[in-house]
């Protein structure tokens, strides 16, 4: 995978989105600004089946893609990348990527990811195999920053190699496979989906947490958000 894309690449942003917050918006708006030079647009990827989460605690899937299309209606470079609900099986990122690249061949992937989750590849189906496939773009959250990217990066691939970084202030990793590790001082939004969930379900607003056509949505879907997620919550 070559460091300078022989096409535009695209910014990849999967998660379960349940519901989708204005963080999650707000890392891929900036994320695509820092890396313009590189793609042309973020996917917004809603999970199917997460692998680590109760399904029965999650929105329906097309509520949550619809919420999604909604959400990134009027934003420019956004959109919702449906492709989990047409493959069969649980969502491992490996897999997705995986088919992205035999839909869109010569495309460079580049895969958004806190730094939290940055250090949980190990535990991901294949996770340290990911640079075959994509770019990692690693952004601080929840008081982990470069010092831990660059000790988790040399830790899970002993033989990582320091590249210039391409934006001040932040770092690059050459990592086996081919791909690259991008640590970006991007900031942060610290805002849970758990949180919004335990805030709606007991009546509080959710409003500038949620987009407003999320809010909409998620009222108009009062009786089956009620039911999926009057149980446990949990991120």
């Amino acid at each position: 995978m070559p460091d300078t894309p022989a096409c535009p690449g695209r910014l990849v942003l999967g998660g379960a989105f349940n519901p989708l917050h204005v963080g999650h918006l707000r890392f891929a708006v900036e994320a695509l600004e820092s890396l313009s030079h590189l793609v042309d647009g973020v996917d917004l990827t809603p999970t199917a089946i997460p692998p680590h989460k109760d399904a029965k605690h999650l929105l329906p899937f097309d509520l949550r893609a619809a919420m999604t299309d909604a959400a990134v209606a009027n934003m420019p470079g956004l959109r919702c990348n449906r492709m989990e609900a047409r493959r069969q099986g649980p969502s491992y990122t490996w897999d997705m990527l995986s088919a992205a690249r035999v839909q869109s061949p010569g495309t460079d992937f580049y895969f958004l990811v806190g730094m939290p989750d940055f250090a949980l590849l190990p535990t991901w189906f294949r996770g340290l195999e990911l640079p075959r496939l994509c770019h990692f773009v690693v952004a601080p959250r929840n008081g982990m920053g470069a010092e831990n990217f660059v000790a988790a990066a040399l830790r899970f691939w002993p033989a990582a190699q320091e590249r210039s970084p391409l934006a001040p202030g932040g770092l690059c990793m050459a990592l086996p496979g081919g791909g690259l590790a991008h640590f970006l001082s991007l900031p942060a939004l610290e805002i849970s989906a758990s949180d919004i969930r335990r805030r709606w379900l007991a009546g509080r607003s959710v409003a500038w947490l949620v987009p407003p056509p999320v809010e909409r949505l998620l009222e108009q879907a009062r009786h089956i958000a009620q039911t999926r997620w009057g149980g446990k919550t949990r991120d």
